[in-house]
């Protein structure tokens, strides 16, 4: 059979990198990962995980209802009674593969290699230019406006620091150079809003309160007027402007040419053409 056949293949492949107990999922250990887990579940429950194989029969442990710890065998045959679950760590990705087939075609292809070598190299640019930019911190009252909309949004009220700056910078700002400068800018911000009454702290986390609501619609009325105001003397300038130049050529410093002029010329009168007359014989 030759689902057999590409098992009996591939999966010494496989097993001989097997992960540890213990799978680091971040920083330079997590990136220098490259292992397998070999996992069958039977009734949407785990059931073995395999460590080893030979003569056909796969070596590991079975779930005893709390953990893997019972010694246990199973056949390439008996593949099929269960779900498959082959899980690759490569690096700080996961790639779950889910038929035999599945995963002989991107181990001979690369074909999911390649999209994550290229989904890495993408990140580390747009990582790069992001690094490059200032983190700019919000006004005082933007960021009120942000934090109220969001909580709005938001099943629960209350948010912590590192939340609120993924949500103002992406997940980019962990690898900022000035992360940490950011993050501390923040908290006094962030503090700030508590003394004035617009945020209450509980624990590590902010609310916004009711104050933040006649905070903004406050300021949102002064932005208004100041917005009415400068319009208005805008107007007044124009109008200014306009009765100077009036004033000034009424009073003649400015001449302006004649667009039209209804009177007759004496020229164009003395061009008409005269009828003539005869004399009398």
């Amino acid at each position: 059979m030759l689902k057999n056949l590409v098992s009996k293949w591939l999966l010494p492949k496989v097993i001989s990198r097997s992960c540890e107990s213990r799978i680091p999922r971040s920083g330079e250990e997590g990136e220098k990962v490259n292992c397998f887990v070999l996992a069958l579940d039977r009734d949407n429950e785990p059931f073995f995980v395999a460590t080893g194989f030979e003569k056909g029969l796969l070596t590991g442990l079975r779930w005893n209802g709390e953990r893997y710890a019972e010694e246990h065998t199973v056949s390439i045959d008996d593949l099929n009674d269960g779900n498959l679950r082959i899980t690759h760590y490569y690096g700080l990705s996961e790639v779950i593969y889910s038929s035999v087939y599945d995963l002989a075609w991107n181990y001979l292809s690369k074909a999911v290699y390649l999209r994550i070598h290229l989904y890495r190299y993408i990140s580390s640019a747009h990582q790069y230019f992001f690094n490059k930019k200032k983190l700019v911190t919000k006004k005082r009252m933007e960021l009120i406006q942000f934090m109220m909309n969001d909580q709005l949004d938001r099943e629960y009220n209350g948010i912590g620091v590192i939340d609120l700056m993924t949500k103002l910078y992406s997940i980019k700002w962990v690898l900022h150079p000035s992360a940490d400068e950011q993050q501390n800018r923040l908290e006094l911000y962030l503090d700030s809003l508590v003394e004035s009454g617009e945020l209450r702290k509980v624990n590590t986390e902010y609310v916004v309160t009711g104050k933040a609501i006649s905070t903004i619609e406050k300021y949102e009325e002064e932005e208004r007027r100041h917005t009415e105001a400068v319009k208005l003397q805008k107007k007044m300038v124009s109008l200014t402007i306009l009765i100077a130049f009036v004033a000034i050529v009424q009073s003649g410093i400015i001449k302006l040419p004649v667009l039209l002029d209804l009177a007759p010329s004496n020229e164009s009168h003395n061009n008409q053409i005269q009828p003539t007359q005869k004399t009398r014989g």
